[in-house]
């Protein structure tokens, strides 16, 4: 079966995902997805249209709970897409295509989290990918990114002024994973 995963990338959540590895899911969400399904990772964003497009695919390998609530699979054979995919289409959403296979709307339930997706959105999503990335290659750069971003919220949320340090550590290697040169930045802020 093909499922999406909604998965934000951009913010900080009180599930314990990790991209590309775990995901981690609320009990109503158990009868949706099984051991050797093939998902796609789906970014929404209700605010910026912008924001919202699939990024990445794999399979899920063992799923088990924790708690009588809290839900959890692993991600195997993880692939980022080359290029993000929106999830517009002409005339519609991607996830229109042979909706009638999976469910009785043509409009995708967008609120749910884990959701069934026709073998032909797929295709298409995976066409529309221009090739893919493995995911473990980009375990770095996601780990330093999730650490900058949860060292910039701990300084401009709660206040945390040791967190710059950690800003500037993360960012630091962030960027020499990049390959960007940080011996020729600009002075920012300075006045002249």
């Amino acid at each position: 079966m093909y499922i999406i995963l909604s998965q934000r990338k951009d913010s900080v959540t009180s599930y314990m995902d990790k991209l590309f590895s775990v995901y981690h899911f609320p009990k109503k969400y158990r009868n949706q997805i099984s051991v050797g399904d093939t998902f796609i990772y789906y970014q929404g964003d209700r605010h910026k249209r912008e924001n919202r497009y699939y990024y990445g695919t794999g399979k899920i390998g063992r799923v088990y709970k924790t708690s009588e609530n809290d839900y959890y699979a692993e991600l195997v054979d993880c692939n980022r897409f080359n290029a993000i995919v929106p999830i517009y289409k002409e005339g519609g959403y991607i996830e229109q295509l042979d909706y009638e296979t999976i469910r009785k709307s043509p409009t995708p339930p967008w609120q749910s989290s884990i959701r069934p997706l026709s073998e032909g959105a797929y295709k298409l999503i995976l066409l529309k990918a221009n090739g893919l990335i493995p995911a473990v290659e980009s375990h770095l750069q996601i780990d330093l990114e999730n650490e900058l971003k949860a060292a910039m919220k701990s300084y401009y949320r709660d206040g945390n002024e040791l967190a710059i340090k950690v800003i500037i550590q993360k960012a630091t290697q962030l960027a020499a994973f990049l390959g960007i040169n940080t011996d020729i930045m600009p002075d920012v802020g300075s006045d002249g």
